[in-house]
């Protein structure tokens, strides 16, 4: 039977514990109260799915990251985590676990100090990862209700992001990236075109999917040709210069080619956007 010697209690809920001289927080009700230094844990009913690695850190590392993270938030979080994977019916990657502790805690203080968070990618991660922000927002309930503190929607943005970076091969930065990127392109059309788009409108979500099909297509080498080509570069001349320019964006981001067909498919989105000043 695996053997967990307490190192230091955190609280009555949250321990460090060593194993196989390997560091781990255990997590769960009362796995601290009345143990002390060097006790050993040997019962798999606390012990099972409660633990939180700490691998990867030296002595003085996770030293500092016991000291600055308040016992709470590590215990929050990891409900958190377990709400997550209960709701997708999967594991997140266990790697995620410390980042996601130490953002929730570094969020929380600057809320606590007063210190506003933005988020200017939020609409761009809401549509781009919808299922993993609705989780967020399930999180960012589970948040206010154990630490009574109101939280704004930027914060539901970074959150969707590392539950995205927890499933399977996924990156967080990616996902960021994509975010990102997405931004420009949006900012990019309202600049040429001359208008504010409504980002909330049908027609503004239907061409975000479309850019996302696109990279989509672009990343695993899957674009198709376009008949229609010689037509729309000859009949939306300037929707379709404005679609090379997203192409020269999306290439720097994505590190691969943008071909003239899914620049087309992106100028007859254009051309629909263009037609609401009409």
């Amino acid at each position: 039977m695996d053997k967990y010697t307490i190192k230091k209690i955190l609280s009555n809920n949250v321990v460090l514990v060593e194993k196989n001289k390997q560091n781990l927080i255990l997590v769960g009700k009362g796995i601290g109260f009345g143990k002390k230094k060097g006790y050993v844990i040997e019962d798999p009913e606390i012990i099972e799915e409660k633990f939180i690695s700490l691998k990867g850190l030296n002595e003085d590392e996770y030293e500092n990251f016991l000291e600055t993270v308040d016992p709470k938030i590590i215990e929050i979080s990891k409900n958190i985590i377990e709400m997550v994977e209960k709701e997708l019916g999967e594991k997140l990657n266990p790697n995620i676990y410390l980042g996601f502790i130490d953002h929730i805690n570094f969020a929380i203080k600057r809320l606590k100090e007063g210190i506003e968070i933005v988020n200017p990618f939020l609409f761009e991660t809401k549509i781009l990862y919808p299922v993993e922000y609705k989780l967020a927002e399930k999180a960012v309930e589970i948040l206010k209700k154990n630490l009574n503190i109101d939280i704004p929607k930027a914060e539901i943005g970074f959150i969707t992001l590392h539950i995205y970076g927890g499933r399977g091969n996924r990156n967080k930065n990616e996902a960021l990236e994509n975010s990102i990127l997405i931004n420009k392109i949006l900012e990019l059309v309202e600049k040429k075109i001359k208008m504010k788009i409504d980002k909330e409108s049908f027609i503004c979500r239907r061409f975000i999917m479309h850019l996302i099909g696109v990279i989509d297509r672009v990343i695993n080498n899957k674009c198709h040709k376009d008949n229609l080509l010689p037509k729309i570069k000859e009949e939306l001349q300037y929707e379709f210069s404005i679609a090379y320019d997203i192409s020269k964006i999306m290439e720097k981001t994505l590190k691969k080619p943008v071909p003239e067909s899914e620049i087309g498919y992106i100028a007859l989105h254009l051309h629909k956007i263009n037609n609401l000043k009409k």
